[in-house]
């Protein structure tokens, strides 16, 4: 098994580094440095814009899934309007009779 640890922190890994010694597990460091100049920008670039998923995404066709989403439905008139009378007479704004609802 391999195990790969990145760090900044020079502390930390010298901690680990000595952990794996006291466990007999072998140590190999590597050092690589990649500097910004060394990173073709327009290739990155186009690697990026070129990406094609290999399979379809785990949640699903998102297009139906707004499709779902926006489907009209039947909405509940009376529920909506016994809200908003409940609303504006806790408001206090008016107190509303039944009549004025229907």
């Amino acid at each position: 098994m391999e195990l790969i640890l990145k760090s900044d922190n020079e502390q930390s890994i010298k901690e680990i580094i000595a952990l794996a010694n006291k466990l007999n597990v072998i140590v190999v460091k590597k050092d690589i440095k990649i500097s910004a100049q060394d990173i073709d920008r327009e290739a990155l670039k186009q690697e990026i814009l070129n990406f094609r998923a290999t399979s379809e995404s785990s949640f699903g066709d998102p297009v139906e899934w707004q499709r779902v989403q926006r489907e009209d439905r039947e909405l509940d008139i009376s529920s909506i309007l016994e809200n908003q009378k409940k609303l504006l007479e806790l408001e206090g704004k008016v107190e509303l009779d039944d009549e004025a609802f229907k």
